[in-house]
């Protein structure tokens, strides 16, 4: 009933996001900055997995020869303070440049200038940024959710209408474990993009981080069997990290529910330290650690707060996304 209501508005955003969009496929508004840009997006609210993606753009890169730097937005963050993307990248990433701020015009500036040594820029979640040039526009596609059932903002999840898919350069299938029709999203990609998607991903827990008094240890994810759990995770999907803790056997006492990019407040630590007195652990994400970190008391706070690692997971495509990747980029600095 709510999205029938709301259809009058999406129809309205939709005519918007055409005008938009027609104006910067004549080319007006979009800046060359100097540097070579891989853009990494998605065309829907919420995480399709783009912070693993950006890693792991950024870690090929790397092993190439590349210095990259990363440019996003910082959404959440309050003044004056890093977003938790940013932070997380940082902590990933040692010695990348990380800037975060809605101009990433000027944020690219900024690196050319504070970072002359770096020759490539990845944008987070940059599909919709389009005053930035880019030689390299990857789209993922989330493939827990059936592309015809999508809608336009406010009545649905997407930013754009699906026809935006033709400008990607390149799709990647993520969270691909959940497709039930592969030859179904092979096709529904290929009629709206021109071409099948170049890769297929999942998102995997490589191992559990568990940050105590005495410091922080690696442990696999095994470690979580039996477990009794308190859960706070401030991302767009909460059931994904929920789910994959008890398919690995620990149990969910009590779920602290949270908006995404949520930050924690002093109130909020007091409530998940009170929740764990009945838990083993307390669970959060990479994303939301970084932000918890800077108001807990490890030295105070009753149980261990376990921190998974994920990372990005190629099942099909991974060589040919960073070759055609490293194509693009070598032909720009040509």
């Amino acid at each position: 009933m709510l999205n029938t209501l709301l259809r009058p508005a999406s129809l309205l955003y939709g005519a918007v996001v055409a005008r938009r969009n027609t104006r910067f496929d004549t080319g007006l508004g979009v800046v060359k900055t100097g540097l070579p840009v891989v853009s990494i997006g998605n065309l829907t609210v919420g995480g399709t997995g783009k912070t693993p993606c950006v890693q792991w753009a950024a870690r090929g890169l790397i092993a190439k020869g590349y210095r990259p730097a990363i440019a996003l937005r910082g959404y959440g963050s309050r003044p004056g303070q890093p977003s938790d993307e940013a932070l997380e990248h940082r902590e990933a990433l040692e010695g990348v440049p990380v800037l975060a701020s809605p101009d990433r015009v000027a944020s690219i500036e900024t690196i050319r200038s504070e970072h002359p040594t770096c020759d490539v820029v990845i944008l987070d979640d940059g599909f919709q940024h389009r005053r930035v040039a880019r030689e390299v526009d990857v789209l993922l596609v989330d493939g827990r959710r059936v592309l015809d059932s999508e809608r336009l903002l406010p009545s649905g999840r997407l930013r754009e209408p699906l026809v935006s898919m033709a400008r990607a350069t390149d799709v990647v299938v993520t969270h691909s474990e959940h497709v039930a029709d592969r030859d179904a999203m092979n096709a529904a990609i290929t009629s709206l993009h021109g071409r099948p998607p170049v890769a297929w991903c999942t998102h995997k827990w490589e191992a559990l981080q568990v940050h105590s008094a005495q410091g922080v240890t690696r442990v696999p994810v095994e470690h979580l069997r039996g477990l009794k759990l308190v859960t706070r995770f401030g991302i767009a999907h909460p059931n994904g990290p929920r789910d994959q803790a008890m398919a690995a056997g620990a149990g969910v006492v009590a779920d602290i529910p949270a908006a995404d990019h949520a930050p924690f407040g002093q109130a909020e630590v007091q409530a998940i330290e009170s929740a764990a007195r009945d838990a083993d652990a307390v669970l959060v994400t990479g994303k939301d650690w970084v932000k918890l970190a800077r108001v807990v008391d490890l030295n105070k706070f009753g149980v261990d707060i376990i921190v998974p690692d994920l990372s990005l997971v190629f099942t099909e495509g991974e060589d040919r996304l960073l070759e055609r990747m490293l194509h693009a980029i070598s032909l720009e600095q040509t």
